[in-house]
């Protein structure tokens, strides 16, 4: 049965059983970003079974970023069971319209805390949920303006604490005729302390350990540098942050840092 989640998710985000991913006999061109005339081809089908109230295929339009390209899936809806040929997985599979981050700050606002705040939401956030991340459209096109977003990679240690396993890419690369128990399209952030999402991805990219040895260390006045948009007068402020009695300041490029440096 297909459901529309209006009171746990709310704002377009949609919950269904009986998720299969089918490979398409002829290959669909969609396209990336229309404007640039960015175009790609997909070589798979979403199909949601035993829906009872529905059939055929169906544009749904869900709750996303508004960095996001297209916040939509095309949904082919079947009133009978599953094939016998297709093998479920008693998991869920989050199917998410991502943006193309220009740095950790739009990839943590944009994708991963809406994206945590589902997951969350949805009680699949512990370690042996064996959660699937499935994108709309592929962030990895050769010779385009998008050929930059390298989130799926660049992010990996901080997408991978959604306890994903094991796989996240765009939905068309996913093994065909593999089902899921259910799954979610769409996402929107729902968050009553951003605190508890900082701490869950420190925990679990840096260790217990090291965090403790960080929330015990001195207190620190950190001003963060950019190559583009900087600071003109960045050492003035060091200086008036000393001048004030901060003993702890510190000038950060976030852009000379891994991943994971910057989040310790």
């Amino acid at each position: 049965m297909c459901i529309k989640v209006t009171v746990l998710f709310a704002k377009q985000v949609y919950s269904f059983a009986n998720v299969c991913i089918e490979a398409l006999r002829t290959p669909v061109m969609q396209a990336a970003d229309s404007h640039h005339n960015i175009y790609f081809n997909e070589s798979a089908k979403i199909v949601v079974y035993n829906s009872f109230d529905q059939d055929g295929l169906q544009r749904l339009h869900v709750h996303g970023s508004p960095n996001s390209l297209s916040n939509n899936w095309d949904i082919h809806f079947r009133r009978g069971s599953i094939l016998s040929s297709h093998t479920v997985h008693n998991t869920t599979a989050f199917f998410v319209v991502q943006t193309c981050p220009a740095n950790l700050h739009h990839f943590w606002i944009d994708e991963f805390v809406p994206l945590y705040s589902v997951v969350s939401r949805a009680g699949r956030l512990h370690p042996d949920a064996n959660n699937q991340i499935l994108y709309r459209t592929p962030s990895d096109l050769e010779a385009s303006d998008i050929g930059g977003c390298h989130n799926k990679s660049v992010y990996e240690d901080i997408l991978r604490t959604l306890f994903i396993s094991p796989f996240h890419d765009v939905f068309y690369r996913a093994p065909v005729n593999e089902c899921y128990s259910s799954a979610v399209f769409g996402t929107h952030a729902v968050v009553s302390d951003p605190r508890t999402i900082i701490n869950h991805v420190t925990t679990n990219v840096l260790g217990k350990e090291t965090v403790k040895q960080i929330a015990s260390g001195r207190f620190y006045v950190t001003f963060v540098q950019r190559w583009y948009r900087s600071i003109i007068n960045i050492r003035e402020l060091l200086q008036a942050a000393l001048d004030i009695g901060f003993r702890q300041v510190r000038i950060v490029l976030f852009e000379e840092l891994s991943v994971k440096e910057q989040v310790n």
